[in-house]
């Protein structure tokens, strides 16, 4: 083992310490740029390389054994042992408002990109560090063993490959925002946000990744005001509760639990909203998550210390509204700005062997709602419809969801059939006790296409007007029977399965 090391970082993290304690096991330093300039003012002993960009060729030529080669500077720069080298941070560049794609390729690192791609290929010779967090384990195997084991080496150059790999996916990210989504070769790099208390269950490892280099306009711009650790499935909850919610221009409360709509109200006021949802379903809202989409007064958050809510999330909170919230013990408040739609999110699954990528759900309608029977909603029975398809949307397929005065009152899904799921929702609203007014009609939104039987089911039970897709089969069927029960139904030309 030849005791020489280069040295080239962006991230000045620990290098200083890094080079005096390799220089203290009898190490030759190398250096390159700002990194040997830090060196030189840290009082460490190093050769500086100087080369002309974009790449050192000297150090590629001694890290690919070729010999000793001299630098631009008449450096003779030997083959290495030790290489610690990372990049520009090029996620945080791109992820900036003002970033412009002309931009670019000044800030993009060939030289030591290049530099750690040749010693990670030669892994079993040399030790590759990619992260300061790596120094000090290094430093102590070579005090201790006088070198790294073959599996050390190789893990070290298996993450550095990794950090290359994520840097490259950032770039390509970048650069490919398109339509075209599913390209022949998808590359996604992912950068960890957060680990997590636990998975969807607490034997489970979680963490939290957002998309490498995105800008913040989701769950990755969401700020945890209160309430310590989450597992995933408060992140579930949060993501559905808080994008429905963002979806209605009217003062909106939506409780979410377990990754679906548990309870959703429009009213005047946020605690309004908050009651309402509540009254949709109380069993099932509690210990959810209650997503406002405005900002939440003192009010409102008088009416959530009232309950039994896990987590609530909105835009914005008064400052008496937050302190109120701070001080229910176990109460989790995150603050996070209406999420920015892009037409280029996809949705993932993992199968195995490999994932399946869909661009996201974000049509609501096909067109505008077709009325097929001969009585047209009225205004309530419109603004009802609307709330309760675009809660079916968020429900998990088989769904069916019934609402009322601006409040759902059922929801069923996750049903193996339509009919099963009006049924669901059916008995769901008859068991509950009472939510409507008696005034305000009651309307369903189904988010597959609609049978005769499942039909007949729901108009029995009060139903007045009914939103489904279409392009079923019986939906003349349907539309007659509409008509001889003088109720209205609407087709959306779109269907939402959700799995």
């Amino acid at each position: 083992m030849d005791k020489t090391a280069y040295l080239s970082v962006y991230d000045k993290t620990g290098i200083a310490d890094l080079a005096r304690g390799l220089s203290e096991l009898g190490f030759e330093i190398y250096s390159s740029g700002s990194t040997f300039k830090v060196l030189r003012d840290a009082e460490v002993e190093a050769e500086e390389i100087r080369y002309s960009p974009p790449v050192p060729v000297s150090v590629l030529k001694a890290i690919s054994g070729r010999g000793a080669v001299l630098s631009e500077n008449g450096v003779e720069v030997p083959g290495f042992y030790v290489v610690a080298a990372n990049l520009y941070p090029i996620a945080n560049i791109v992820s900036q408002e003002d970033f412009a794609v002309g931009e670019l390729s000044g800030y993009l690192d060939q030289a030591n990109a290049s530099v750690l791609r040749a010693s990670a290929r030669d892994f079993e010779n040399v030790i590759t560090l990619c992260r300061p967090d790596d120094y000090g384990p290094a430093l102590e195997a070579l005090r201790s063993a006088g070198g790294l084991e073959p599996e050390e080496k190789r893990r070290l150059a298996a993450k550095a490959w990794r950090y290359l790999a994520a840097y490259d996916a950032t770039v390509a990210q970048y650069l490919s925002e398109t339509p075209d989504l599913l390209e022949e070769d998808l590359v996604l790099s992912l950068k960890k946000v957060s680990d997590l208390a636990y998975g969807e269950n607490r034997h489970q490892k979680a963490a939290f990744y957002s998309l490498s280099g995105a800008r913040p306009r989701g769950l990755n711009s969401a700020r945890i005001l209160a309430g310590g650790q989450f597992n995933l499935n408060h992140y579930l909850d949060l993501d559905t509760a808080f994008e429905l919610a963002s979806e209605f221009e009217e003062p909106v409360c939506v409780i979410s639990k377990h990754a679906r709509p548990a309870g959703v109200c429009m009213a005047a006021r946020p605690a309004d909203c908050l009651r309402g949802a509540c009254r949709s379903d109380p069993a099932g809202t509690a210990g959810g998550t209650a997503a406002f989409n405005r900002q939440v007064d003192e009010e409102a958050a008088a009416a959530v210390k009232e309950v039994f809510i896990e987590s609530v999330v909105a835009p914005d909170y008064g400052k008496e509204a937050l302190a109120m919230l701070r001080s229910k013990e176990g109460l989790k408040v995150i603050v996070m700005p209406a999420p920015v739609v892009s037409p280029h999110e996809i949705g993932v699954y993992s199968v195995a062997g490999g994932m399946l990528i869909e661009s996201k759900d974000q049509t609501l309608m096909g067109q505008e709602p077709q009325c097929v029977t001969r009585r047209k909603p009225s205004e309530e029975e419109l603004r009802s419809l609307k709330l309760a398809w675009r809660t079916s949307r968020y429900a998990k397929t088989y769904a069916v969801v019934l609402a009322s005065g601006g409040s759902v009152a059922a929801v069923s899904a996750a049903e193996s059939s339509t009919c099963d799921a009006v049924l669901g929702a059916v008995g769901k609203f008859r068991s509950k006790h009472p939510i409507l007014d008696g005034k305000a009609p009651l309307v369903m939104a189904c988010d597959a296409a609609l049978p005769l039987k499942a039909l007949e089911a729901a108009l029995m039970s009060g139903v007045s007007a009914v939103i489904q897709p279409g392009g079923w089969r019986e939906d003349l069927l349907c539309a007659r029977f509409c008509d001889m029960k003088n109720a209205s139904m609407l087709l959306a030309g779109v269907r939402h399965f959700r799995h």
